[in-house]
């Protein structure tokens, strides 16, 4: 039952797992033989065996009647192997030259004028979190304004390359952070020399001691508010994703006040420091 199954894993159906299986066993055999001890179908033995002479995992006698042998596994898997990996690599080529032109076509519906509205969204798990920031940095055109909650570091490490193409298109982020986030360059020193120097031109980051709410501004338009657990701070109990501008201006004026309250931190000489002992390591 577990051969069967291991057969069936790979992509062959339950009567061409059987069928092979059979073969093996059996050695040179005719189709009448086969169905009886595999318990395939009389009407769908030569239909299944000739499905397995067609993935590679049977030869055929074309003779009156025919006769069957089944491939030595090893060379019929790895030979199945490949061939799928084929398959697999042009479906996704298929895919992606798809997905782009998506891109580029569903870029140019353009949005209805519609007056403001509130909209917002939540995530709970550090799953949904992480979908939640991939997206926040997916979508972003021109700012990121954001005072990160400590947990929010095992997530920063997966995050980074998001962050990177946000910068690449010119997306300006500004980071006001507790003392116990400036472990952060050392995590971004590790990036690679070209990645480090985007990092350097697209965050500023700054050190507050004190302040009582993790938020984010994104485009002027877009809140992020994290939701810390009561008793632990490095916890936290969920994230709210709310698109409404009047309160994106209104935290970002909080924002502002912290922001120029804070205390600069040197994030280009830091992270040369980082880097240079990183490299000389």
């Amino acid at each position: 039952m577990q051969k069967k199954k291991l057969l069936q894993d790979i992509g062959l159906t339950a009567y061409e797992a059987a069928a092979y299986l059979s073969l093996l066993k059996l050695g040179v055999s005719g189709a009448n033989i086969i169905c009886r001890d595999a318990d395939v179908p009389y009407g769908k033995i030569y239909t299944v065996l000739e499905s397995l002479a067609g993935k590679g995992f049977v030869e055929v006698q074309v003779s009156r009647p025919k006769k069957f042998r089944a491939v030595n596994p090893e060379t019929a898997l790895n030979s199945f192997f490949e061939r799928r990996k084929s398959e697999f690599e042009r479906e996704i080529k298929v895919l992606k030259n798809s997905v782009e032109e998506a891109k580029q076509i569903l870029n140019t519906v353009s949005a209805q004028k519609q007056k403001d509205e509130v909209f917002w969204t939540t995530a709970v798990t550090e799953s949904e979190i992480r979908k939640f920031a991939v997206s926040v940095y997916g979508e972003v055109k021109k700012s990121v304004c954001i005072i990160p909650p400590t947990f929010g570091m095992p997530i920063i490490a997966s995050l980074l390359p998001e962050v990177l193409k946000a910068i690449d298109r010119g997306v300006k982020i500004r980071l006001l952070v507790s003392t116990r986030f400036t472990s952060l360059p050392s995590m971004l020193s590790r990036q690679g020399e070209e990645n480090f120097g985007k990092f350097k031109k697209g965050i500023e980051m700054r050190i507050v001691q004190n302040f009582n709410s993790c938020f984010g501004i994104v485009d002027n338009s877009t809140v992020v508010l994290f939701q810390l657990h009561p008793q632990d701070n490095d916890r936290i109990l969920s994230v709210v994703k709310i698109w409404d501008s009047g309160l994106a201006e209104n935290l970002g004026k909080e924002f502002e006040l912290l922001w120029n309250g804070g205390e600069e931190f040197d994030l280009e000489k830091v992270l040369g420091d980082e880097f240079k002992s990183f490299r000389n390591k």
